[in-house]
């Protein structure tokens, strides 16, 4: 089974997607480090729910306003969704 050319560009638009919002998880955990003291910090590795859930609610404490977490969200679901594309372009289901 091969990947196609929509199945491929499906792949690098998820691609894409994906590392945007990981980036913005990084500039997410900076911004938020800058509001906490050194013990209180958060480390950049080794990501799980519950951290994400902590990173998620520091930031909109600090940050009521922001719009990193969601672009961040909104790119995490873009990225899930083209690889779902990839996987039906590719004949997967079938």
């Amino acid at each position: 089974m091969g990947l196609s050319v929509p199945g491929a560009v499906f792949l690098s638009l998820g691609t894409t997607c994906a590392a945007l919002s990981s980036f913005l998880v990084y500039q997410e955990i900076g911004e938020v480090n800058r509001k906490l003291s050194d013990e209180e910090r958060i480390s950049y590795w080794f990501m799980y729910p519950g951290k994400m859930q902590k990173i998620k609610a520091e930031y909109k404490r600090f940050y009521p306003t922001g719009r990193v977490e969601a672009w961040r969200m909104t790119l995490q679901i873009a990225a899930f969704a083209f690889f779902a594309m990839v996987a039906i372009a590719s004949g997967f289901f079938n």
